[in-house]
């Protein structure tokens, strides 16, 4: 009789627990969806830029170029276009067959770079989903191929203070940048 009370209170406090749990979990859930909403109505976009589609210059690039990415074709497209244009080889001397990487806008290429291992880790630990995450990237690498040729130092230094913070840096993107269609 003694071991089927204790047994019974074990059971109860195991259902009371999970069920404190479960529901600690939904408020914190809840608390973060409201955060960002807030966030989103409360932030509005600082720097406003001119875009133009990337729709053909992802149809020039093709499988074999741009290889696999994590977020799928288009982005594994898009970011061969980023790599292309935000990067060149130089050589370190001349005669010397050994290159040299040169980044144009290092501050915008960096903080892609580094969102980019954020999305990827924030989906392989199951705290975002991949259909997010892959919309966000896309908006992100929308933006920075619009903006190369664009004058960006406000936004550059706006990047450089939370370049320490990859979800600051994401929604610098995402809330503070509007891209103005040209077409």
């Amino acid at each position: 009789m003694r071991n089927l009370g204790k047994l019974t209170m074990v059971l109860l406090c195991t259902i009371f627990s999970a069920n404190a749990q479960e529901v600690l979990i939904a408020g914190r859930t809840q608390t973060q969806a409201t955060e960002v909403i807030n966030t989103v109505t409360s932030v509005k976009p600082t720097f406003e830029f001119m875009s133009t589609s990337q729709a053909q210059s992802t149809e020039n690039v093709t499988d074999e170029m741009a290889g696999n990415h994590f977020f799928g074709n288009e982005i594994a497209k898009k970011m061969y276009l980023f790599n292309d244009h935000y990067s060149y080889k130089v050589p370190v001397a001349p005669g010397n067959s050994a290159t040299k990487t040169i980044f144009r806008k290092p501050e915008i290429y960096l903080s892609v770079k580094k969102i980019e291992r954020y999305l990827k880790k924030s989906v392989q630990k199951g705290d975002l989903n991949s259909n997010v995450a892959q919309k966000e990237y896309d908006k992100v690498l929308t933006i920075a191929l619009n903006i190369l040729d664009e004058n960006t130092d406000k936004f550059e230094q706006r990047l450089k203070s939370v370049s320490e913070d990859a979800p600051k840096l994401l929604e610098v993107y995402l809330y503070e940048v509007k891209l103005e269609s040209i077409n």
